[in-house]
C-alpha cells in the first residue's frame, strides 16, 4: 500500500488503465425471441479509467470512466426475420462509491468496491434487405457496479492490476422507425459481468 517504515501513505493515489471481457448473463444475452427482455447481446469489450484515494490504509474512494461495446446475435434473429441486419449496444458514463482495501500479501493487495453513476446507452439499429427500418436511440441511465480488485506491486509506484465486477442498468429506449417517429417505448434491462486487466501508477 506504499506505506512508509510507521505504516503511514507515502502515496495517497493512484491511476489505473484496463480492460477485458464484458459477460452478458440474464436477459441481456439472452437469445429467446420469446422473451420480451431477450437482448441478443454478445460477449463484448470493457475499458476503464479509474482514479481512487486512500484516506487511510484500508478505506478510500474511487470513480470509474468506462465504454462498453456488445454485438447484438444477428444470427439469433435471422432465424425469425430473414434479411435482418443489426449492429451493437454500447454505452459510456462513470461510476463512483467507497473502497475497503485489504493487504494480503506484502506485494498483494486487493479491494472491494460498490460505486454508483450513470451512463449514456445506446441501442441498435436495425435494416431490412438494406433498408433502415429502426434507428438507434441513445438515452442515460443509472446504474449500479460493484466488484473486486487485485493489485500487484512491482516495485516502486508501479503495479498490475486485475479486475472482476457486475454492472446493472436499466434505460428506457424509443423504437424510432425510419422516418423518425416513435412507435413504442421499451425498458431494457443491461447486466454484464466485466474481467479486465491493466496496469496503474500510485503517486
Amino acid at each position: 500500500m506504499a506505506q512508509g517504515s510507521k505504516g503511514k501513505l507515502t502515496t495517497k493515489s493512484f491511476l489505473v488503465f484496463h480492460g477485458g471481457t464484458s459477460f452478458t448473463p440474464g436477459d441481456f444475452g439472452s437469445r429467446d425471441l420469446n422473451n420480451d427482455k431477450a437482448g441478443l447481446a454478445k460477449t463484448g469489450i470493457n475499458l476503464n479509467l479509474a482514479y481512487g484515494y486512500r484516506f487511510i490504509r484500508n478505506f478510500g474512494v474511487t470513480a470509474t470512466f468506462f465504454y462498453n461495446r456488445h454485438e447484438f446475435d444477428n444470427y439469433a434473429l435471422l432465424n425469425a426475420i430473414p434479411g435482418v441486419v443489426t449492429d451493437h449496444w454500447q454505452w459510456y458514463g462513470i461510476a463512483a462509491g467507497p473502497m475497503l482495501t485489504h493487504e494480503i500479501l506484502p506485494k498483494l493487495t486487493g479491494s472491494i468496491r460498490v460505486m454508483g453513476g450513470v451512463a449514456n446507452a445506446n441501442t441498435p439499429k436495425f435494416t431490412l434487405n438494406k433498408e433502415l427500418m429502426i434507428q438507434e436511440d441513445w438515452q442515460a441511465a443509472p446504474l449500479f457496479r460493484g466488484g473486486l480488485d487485485l493489485q500487484y506491486h512491482t516495485g516502486g509506484n508501479v503495479f498490475l492490476y486485475g479486475n472482476a465486477d457486475y454492472m446493472w442498468m436499466q434505460p428506457e429506449f424509443r423504437v424510432i422507425d425510419a422516418s423518425g417517429i416513435v412507435t413504442d417505448r421499451r425498458h431494457q434491462t443491461i447486466s454484464v459481468i466485466n474481467l479486465t486487466a491493466g496496469v496503474g501508477f500510485n503517486f
